[in-house]
């Protein structure tokens, strides 16, 4: 189970800037712009992971360690000082709670927002952003450069409202409440602008609109809205062209906004698609949500400096799915969000910490009782991963129980 070390995928500084080179693309009237036979040659042989079969590094090698995270798109490293900043889907929230285990200084976990019964199991979870449109919406507020209509907000019943840009587990309370919470929701997004590090995630490309204020909603209104006054919002499915015009102005916002230097690390979030409000199947409609900001982030990491691409989605998809998924096989189990989060800081330097020693580690775990006991009773490997998988993940959401208990012990 042990995942494939940060070193055999590491280019050198000249070989990284010689593929980003040789990948890069000019757009022309016909197409993109050809390489030589040399250069391509070139950069297959460059590359220790350019084969699908074959020997150490290929795909079926890596695959075969049931934990796989691929080499992505990096063009700079990270430094154990620096700041990281999450925001986008509720794969952000793993990402960020994993840095800060590490030691890394995550000012996204850094937050000063009144509660008013707040519902999610995170206390992040109320930040969440699914889709590049809404990044760019908060972030635009974030900087000033728009100002948070208190007409976007809702009224679920006389008196109450509810905001529609967070999650909707997020508390309610009156015009005055909102909009003076909504200043420091302002203030804690502006916290993107100190870090050294953004990391963002991309979640889905299906939203629904506001017609009264043209604005892109976070999730799906609440029933009973769309029950009574459904004819103020319309569904919206965003295309490629969306994506990549709402991710390039999200950029040059952080760039105008952010501090000199800053770096952008962007990933697609593995979580999939809750509902479908279209006609497709939803692993259909999922894939191609998940298709459409894969390309959209990969084509702005190749034409942007400063802006890499970690792949997260293609860490969880690949391998084993017993270790992958909770239960339900949407969300991401602890185990793999751990060797994500631990191989990205590696790679970017944030963390030297050596690979766990596999052989110690499983003599360990035989002399658990409880392992044994779940050893002798299960029909085969598989059946025993899918039992440890399950009993980390149990622990880790006991733990989020707990953490949101206390919280409102101490609110």
């Amino acid at each position: 189970m042990q995942a494939e070390g940060p070193n055999i995928a590491l280019h050198s500084t000249l070989k990284i800037r010689l593929l980003k080179r040789l990948q890069r693309r000019k757009s022309t009237k016909d197409g993109p712009e050809m390489i030589s036979t040399k250069d391509a040659l070139r950069a297959s042989r460059d590359n220790p992971h350019d084969r699908w079969t074959g020997g150490e590094g290929s795909a079926e090698e890596r695959i075969s360690r049931r934990i796989v995270v691929p080499q992505g798109r990096q063009s700079f490293t990270a430094g154990a000082g620096d700041t990281f900043f999450a925001i986008g889907s509720c794969f952000a929230r793993n990402v960020e709670e994993r840095l800060e285990a590490a030691g890394a200084t995550v000012t996204s976990r850094h937050i000063n927002v009144r509660d008013l019964g707040n519902m999610s199991a995170r206390e992040g979870g109320m930040f969440n952003k699914y889709t590049p449109v809404s990044i760019l919406q908060e972030l635009k507020w974030a900087a000033g450069i728009e100002s948070y209509p208190e007409e976007a907000l809702l009224q679920e019943s006389p008196g109450v409202y509810y905001d529609p840009y967070l999650s909707g587990k997020a508390g309610r309370g009156s015009i005055e409440e909102l909009m003076e919470r909504r200043a420091e929701v302002g203030a804690y997004f502006g916290q993107a602008f100190d870090a050294d590090v953004v990391v963002i995630t991309l979640g889905l490309i299906e939203t629904w609109i506001d017609r009264k204020t043209g604005l892109s909603l976070n999730e799906a209104p609440a029933p009973r809205l769309l029950a009574r006054g459904g004819e103020r919002f319309g569904f919206q499915t965003l295309d490629l062209a969306t994506c990549e015009n709402a991710i390039k102005d999200t950029i040059a916002i952080l760039k105008a906004h952010g501090k000199k230097g800053q770096r952008i690390i962007m990933t697609v979030s593995p979580v999939p698609l809750g509902r479908t409000f279209t006609d497709q199947d939803i692993i259909v409609a999922n894939m191609t949500s998940k298709s459409t900001l894969r390309v959209a982030a990969m084509r702005l990491a190749e034409q942007t400096e400063g802006l890499d691409y970690f792949p997260s989605y293609e860490a969880v998809v690949t391998s084993d799915p017993n270790l992958s998924w909770q239960r339900d096989r949407r969300h991401v189990s602890d185990a793999v969000v751990g060797q994500i989060i631990e191989t990205f800081l590696q790679r970017y330097g944030v963390s030297q910490r050596t690979q766990e020693n596999l052989d110690e580690a499983l003599e360990q775990l035989r002399n658990d009782p409880s392992f044994q006991k779940w050893s002798e009773r299960a029909e085969d490997s598989e059946a025993l991963m899918a039992r440890l998988n399950q009993e980390l993940n149990k622990y880790k959401n006991m733990t989020i129980k707990l953490q949101k208990e206390l919280r409102h012990v101490r609110g």
